[in-house]
């Protein structure tokens, strides 16, 4: 009986620790977040996004985006994932990357952005081609899944390197939306442009550093919650080259994101970028680790 009872005191405390180790990184995960330098205004966000929509993705290679498409639909057949007959929410859908080419092979996706832009490329495609997607214009930060009838509803959930996912919440309405598998990627670390670190730092006067974490915090939620994602972690070096005036244009709306710049300010980034430039071009390479993540949301 002492030996049973000493068990069971040690089973609490470790019952503890967990509920312990949960809700500490719970509370650090909304920290980091509330900390960020990332955009909270909705229609901000949409205005970046339809801004970025027309040339979104067309920087990279057709066989580079291919292959990184087939990457990911190997990496959910292994998972046990059969897209033919099956519901799809996908979140932050962008110009359909994954709604489409899941489309194809059978399943019924519903595709869920908050830009207009990249919907318009999407219903191009789904008009053209006759496929069968449902395309919805909202932000998932304030969707309520109950009354779009999401809760319980998908055999899988994405949300594929979008902002969608800030926080905690947001991650965990897109569990509830599932019945089945949910699939999840973003950065581990994205060294930036030497051109990004250099306007923060000497124009903008701002810590340079940019080591995304937005793997991290989801990863540890689930192995704490008590899942057992099956994960891949890919490494690879984004080059491109472009006019240094649409460069320094893109740098001032990306890096500028939730704020205003002045006039001068802008000044400053034009003229680094064209000093930076040869024969009127600008040339970037960026070093990233992305990871991905599937799991079941029934199987703890």
């Amino acid at each position: 009986m002492r030996g049973h009872t000493a068990f069971c005191r040690i089973l609490r405390g470790m019952g503890l620790q967990k509920k312990d180790n949960l809700n500490n990184l719970i509370e650090c995960w909304k920290k980091t977040a509330s900390d960020a330098l990332n955009i909270r205004d909705e229609g901000r966000m949409a205005d970046f996004w339809n801004k970025r929509s027309e040339n979104y993705a067309n920087n990279i290679g057709k066989d580079n985006r291919k292959k990184r498409t087939d990457e990911i639909l190997e990496f959910l057949e292994e998972s046990g994932f059969d897209p033919e007959g099956s519901r799809v929410l996908d979140i932050g859908c962008g110009p359909g990357t994954l709604s489409l080419p899941l489309s194809k092979l059978g399943a019924e996706v519903t595709a869920l952005d908050i830009s207009s832009g990249m919907l318009k490329r999407l219903k191009d495609t789904v008009k053209e081609e006759s496929l069968p997607v449902d395309v919805i214009e909202t932000s998932w930060w304030t969707a309520d899944i109950d009354s779009l009838g999401f809760r319980d509803r998908f055999d899988l959930v994405i949300a594929s390197m979008t902002p969608a996912i800030k926080d905690i919440e947001n991650f965990d309405k897109m569990m509830a939306c599932s019945k089945n598998f949910c699939y999840y990627s973003n950065f581990l670390r994205r060294g930036e442009d030497r051109a990004y670190r250099e306007i923060r730092s000497s124009i903008l006067g701002e810590n340079s550093a940019n080591n995304m974490n937005g793997m991290t915090f989801p990863f540890m939620y689930l192995y704490l919650s008590g899942y057992m994602p099956s994960v891949r972690i890919n490494h690879s070096e984004w080059k491109e080259e472009t006019n240094w005036r649409e460069a320094a244009d893109q740098a001032i709306e990306f890096i500028g994101r939730g704020r205003d710049f002045d006039e001068e300010t802008k000044e400053k980034i034009r003229d680094y970028y064209q000093n930076a430039s040869q024969d009127g071009i600008y040339r970037s390479k960026s070093d990233v680790y992305t990871g991905m993540m599937v799991w079941e949301v029934n199987g703890k």
